[in-house]
């Protein structure tokens, strides 16, 4: 064999490695999972809604946390609840957090132009205090009308998957409106799945009431 042909035979043995690289990269995932959550009740302000994205599962646990009043006055922290399923955020009305996740938000508004994990930078959860004006955890209204309001002393929230929707103050009644941004969001699991999410709604779609969402998921599991 003329030593051109054999650089052309290993040019093609080194090509079909590279393909084959490439498929194996391609197919580190399964199928993907989904469906919508629709008006999904997440009101409580001292409660927290644990979601598995690959089984639709959801559960309700109760803020274990210290929590500080604006008169302050402190509530003791609780023992926490054990949370039975695998979750993968959880919400607190419009706050979300991840089970140490990394969100980016893709800016686009159609969750089928997603068809594999896009690059970006990515966010973990953030550690924030009931002195942040904008990610605070409120957990108690139940004192609102005396002006005293409970808030979470510390709190993890991603602060990429709050900014699912955009709040206006009005200065009158609602005193805040809430409108989706309607971008495709993307979660990556720890354990190498991942997840495009969009939210569609800020409260309940029937009685206007604050306090509910409603969003497409779709979970890619990996193999």
């Amino acid at each position: 064999m003329k030593i051109k042909d054999v650089l052309v035979m290993a040019a093609i043995g080194l090509l079909g490695a590279a393909c084959s690289d490439d498929d194996n990269k391609g197919s580190q995932w399964g199928d993907g999972v989904g469906g919508t959550k629709t008006n999904l009740d997440v009101s409580a302000y001292d409660k927290w809604t644990y979601v598995n994205l690959k089984t639709g599962e959801t559960e309700i646990h109760p803020d274990t946390s210290e929590w500080i009043y604006t008169d302050g006055s402190v509530s003791e922290p609780k023992a926490k609840e054990t949370i039975g399923i695998e979750w993968h955020i959880a919400i607190h009305r419009y706050e979300i957090k991840t089970n140490g996740g990394m969100v980016f938000d893709t800016g686009k508004t159609n969750m089928n132009e997603i068809t594999e994990l896009p690059e970006g930078d990515y966010k973990a959860d953030e550690n924030i205090t009931n002195e942040d004006e904008e990610y605070a955890i409120i957990t108690d209204m139940s004192k609102m009308m005396q002006g005293n309001v409970g808030y979470a002393k510390t709190a993890t929230v991603n602060k990429v998957l709050c900014s699912w929707v955009k709040k206006t103050e009005t200065g009158s009644m609602p005193p805040t409106i809430y409108e989706p941004t309607m971008h495709v969001i993307v979660l990556k699991c720890k354990d190498g799945s991942w997840a495009k999410l969009q939210f569609t709604v800020a409260g309940n779609s029937e009685t206007n009431k604050s306090g509910f969402v409603t969003f497409n998921y779709e979970f890619i599991p990996i193999k």
